[in-house]
């Protein structure tokens, strides 16, 4: 797990949410709070001094500007600028004199803006640093709105620099401690502390300043009250305590300005006591925002530390490696610690007080003095790979590593085994392939010469006068299955591979591609006529080189397929063109196509599709094997694809002449 700032974004000082937009009512609510806050400002003037001992609307405008993107910020302080200058006008003050006090709250807002420069990231309270810097741009703003309202009153007004630059400084400083932190709260983090916890804090710090700051009271014990804070800051949510802080600080101030506490007595002037009483705010608010973003951060730090922790002994306690550490003293081994999965695996070997001794104990010590792994098989049957080395700056004490791979083993030599079958039952394929092609190669020459003597006998007959007229029909179904066997004969050569199918044609024709369609249309009209199937070549013509028999019996057998598997009434369009340097001869039919399996599979011998299965066509599954035999000892070859009629359409390459 990193442990960089990007990795603990939720809670580290680099991480900067996106400024969310501020609606309309947003800026209307900001204006009337920095009308309301200056009007009321006035308020905790003491007399004579003629400047407010806090002025709130300080610490609104730098809060307001903080939540804008950079390019609002403008708009904010001309906001600003607008309220401040009506308050002081409504408040009394002379309209040179409000103007001039206006500008110079916008520039001491502008002055800490510059010093947080929350338009580059979003400003969060979520570190010491973090707090540092807002105290130091509240520091700078401060110092440099009071010198300006100093010199205004100076100048325009009938004050003098000296002191109401110093007393506006801490009225400003104490407004914007107490107020703008509630504009850079850091993403919430769970505490400990109970709500009866908070209510009891809470009860004492309010009894504390109801003590100190009481009207009979006027004993230096303003230093009381801040134990009360360092409780909150170390203990209560971030946002509690800058609410305390605020609320405690009001009371404060209400307090002294009714004539209570150590700063109103007689000895203590009203400019003295009003001083002294802005002192204890800025500092009051000032510790808290440093104490609670101090651990705020140490919150998140920790939050950090104990989730990689969790994530370190997680991986290590419930990893599937076992892991163990061992001590060893003169010939004794013992386990002093071990994960789940070591457990497991050491379970049978350790005896009392977890002294360990067996075949892994001996893997291990030998791992250990060789530094390299070693193999071991349990007294179960288990295999185990076993790593060890020694423990820096402790000699007797060494750890582990087991990882158990007999299942890897047994995958393995499955893998091993299944390999063997599958080579077994490729090489008894291949055998009955062969064994296959020689039971046709022979069975096919030995069926030539009777079916030869049949067809030469036949046709002896057919020429005899002493056979009858009537008898004559009986010759012809005789002559015309001798001939279909013969054909059978000659595909199963073919496909065979045998001595008399030669591999390569010895004489190639020049052939029409037309003249070849008219040629096989003629001879299988009395199969395509019953059907009522319309058969027509296409306009064009190309040449073919070929054997004149190959090319025949390969679109014979590519028209009879379309012709059996094509409806009555169908449409068969056959087409004869050059392409790509090749003579392409087509097929196409409006049967009903195949699909991609049976497409696939369509060149393979004694295949049938499971359509021509259920529709009982005839057939042996060998004409299609037979095409793609003869298309390749031309030197071209034969492919098959849906139509956009829905049938089949074949296409068988040939070469062109020279």
């Amino acid at each position: 797990m990193s442990t960089t700032p990007a990795a603990a974004a939720p809670y580290a000082d680099a991480a900067h949410p996106p400024h969310r937009p501020v609606p309309w009512w947003g800026w209307v609510l900001a204006a009337a709070l920095l009308l309301a806050a200056g009007v009321g400002g006035a308020a905790f003037a003491p007399p004579g001094t003629g400047v407010a001992v806090w002025w709130p609307a300080a610490g609104i405008a730098l809060g307001f500007a903080m939540l804008l993107p950079a390019g609002r910020i403008p708009l904010a302080l001309a906001l600003a600028l607008v309220a401040t200058a009506a308050a002081n006008a409504i408040g009394g003050r002379p309209l040179p004199l409000a103007i001039a006090f206006g500008v110079a709250d916008t520039i001491g807002t502008a002055a800490a803006l510059g010093v947080l420069q929350p338009w580059r990231h979003t400003f969060r309270l979520s570190s010491l640093r973090a707090a540092l810097r807002f105290a130091s741009a509240t520091a700078v703003s401060a110092v440099v709105g009071g010198a300006l309202i100093g010199a205004a009153r100076a100048l325009v007004g009938d004050g003098e620099l000296w002191p109401t630059a110093p007393f506006v400084a801490a009225s400003h400083a104490a407004a914007m401690l107490t107020i703008a932190p509630f504009a850079a709260l850091p993403p919430r983090i769970p505490v400990r502390a109970g709500v009866l916890e908070m209510a009891v804090q809470a009860s004492l710090l309010a009894l504390a300043i109801a003590v100190v700051f009481h009207p009979e009271v006027s004993l230096p014990l303003a230093f009381t009250l801040y134990p009360f804070l360092a409780w909150a800051a170390f203990r209560f949510p971030i946002r509690l305590v800058l609410l305390e802080t605020l609320v405690a600080s009001l009371a404060m101030l209400v307090l002294t300005l009714a004539g209570g506490g150590p700063f109103s007595g007689e000895a203590i002037g009203i400019v003295e006591g009003a001083a002294l009483l802005e002192v204890l705010l800025v500092s009051f608010a000032g510790f808290g925002v440093v104490l609670c973003s101090a651990q705020y951060e140490l919150r998140a730090l920790s939050r950090r530390l104990d989730a990689s922790t969790l994530l370190l002994s997680g991986s290590l306690v419930d990893a599937r490696i076992g892991l163990a550490i061992a001590v060893r003293h003169a010939d004794e081994t013992r386990v002093v610690w071990t994960n789940r999965a070591a457990r497991s695996l050491l379970d049978p070997e350790l005896g009392h007080r977890d002294v360990w001794a067996g075949r892994i104990e001996v893997a291990a010590v030998q791992a250990l003095h060789s530094a390299e792994q070693t193999s071991v098989t349990t007294v179960g049957g288990r295999s185990i790979t076993v790593a060890a080395n020694a423990i820096e700056g402790d000699e007797d004490r060494f750890a582990v590593q087991l990882l158990d791979v007999t299942s890897i083993l047994q995958a393995q030599q499955t893998q091993v085994e299944a390999e063997v079958e599958r080579e077994s039952a490729r090489s008894i394929r291949a055998e009955l392939e062969r064994q296959r092609d020689d039971f046709l190669a022979t069975t096919s020459h030995e069926l030539r010469t009777p079916i030869t003597s049949i067809v030469g006998y036949t046709e002896l007959l057919a020429d005899s006068e002493a056979v009858a007229p009537a008898k004559r029909g009986w010759l012809d179904v005789i002559d015309r299955n001798a001939h279909r066997l013969a054909e059978l004969v000659e595909d199963l050569l073919t496909l065979s591979g045998g001595a008399t199918a030669p591999t390569r044609p010895q004489h190639l024709d020049e052939l029409s591609g037309v003249a070849v369609f008219e040629e096989v249309v003629a001879n299988l009209r009395v199969v395509s006529d019953p059907k009522g199937i319309e058969v027509s070549i296409a306009p064009g013509d190309v040449a073919v080189l070929g054997a004149r028999g190959d090319v025949l019996r390969a679109i014979t057998n590519l028209l009879m397929n379309a012709i059996k598997f094509t409806p009555e009434d169908g449409r068969i369009r056959l087409a004869a063109r050059e392409d790509d340097g090749m003579a392409l001869l087509v097929v196409a039919d409006t049967g009903p196509g195949m699909t991609d399996e049976e497409l696939a599979q369509a060149f393979e011998r004694f295949y049938r599709a499971p359509g021509a299965e259920r529709a009982n066509v005839a057939g042996t599954g060998l004409g299609l094997a037979i095409v793609a035999e003869l298309a390749r000892r031309n030197g071209g070859d034969v492919e098959l694809a849906r139509n956009d009629e829905g049938g089949l359409t074949a296409e068988l390459r040939l070469p062109l002449p020279a």
